[in-house]
């Protein structure tokens, strides 16, 4: 009887987490007004890095804030994240405007939530002063609600190799896109 007992009250209370549970498989669903605010701080990002308005830009940010940016720099807390923007907008930035091209969302947990963002970086010019071509990135904006408010909590961005894009592994199913040199013979 009391393993039976047991068993039941585990029960109910493993199932009363879904969808709240962090570690569950459901995260919550994120509500429109909520995927709206975190949309705008994608949209404040970029209008801040194009006006070069780090006061602004870094109030987008949690006090703890973790930034990777596409050359593998961490840094850590908002003054680091802001004297770093703020060094790169100033020198081999300082023409590059950005471009949110799109932007997906999902839930994580209650208050927590991953933006996915396809950006247009243009135009660009190396440290020797030549032009380069434009760059399109994927950056992560992993962002908290605190206060009533989206802040971002940690960011990653990667750039996106055009080459690699048009060769996406979950292309090849069934071999028929699988690169020759992975082909059995």
């Amino acid at each position: 009887m009391t393993r039976f007992f047991l068993t039941v009250c585990a029960t109910v209370i493993c199932s009363s987490c879904v969808g709240t549970n962090p570690m569950s498989p459901v995260a919550p669903k994120i509500d429109s007004s909520d995927e709206r605010a975190i949309l705008a701080v994608v949209a404040a990002y970029a209008s801040t890095w194009n006006s070069r308005d780090m006061k602004a830009m870094h109030e987008l940010d949690t006090e703890d804030v973790e930034w990777i940016n596409v050359a593998g720099n961490s840094w850590r807390g908002r003054p680091a994240v802001q004297q770093g923007h703020d060094t790169i907008l100033r020198t081999i930035f300082s023409k590059t405007l950005v471009m949110v091209l799109n932007t997906e969302i999902r839930s994580l947990a209650p208050g927590v939530a991953v933006a996915v963002a396809t950006m247009r970086f243009a135009p660009l010019v190396d440290s020797s002063g030549h032009d380069l071509a434009e760059v399109k990135t994927r950056g992560s904006f992993t962002v908290v609600k605190s206060g009533g408010a989206w802040k971002i909590a940690h960011f990653q961005n990667t750039t996106i190799d055009p080459v690699a894009a048009q060769d996406d592994p979950l292309t090849w199913e069934g071999g028929k896109k699988l690169p020759a040199q992975f082909q059995q013979k």
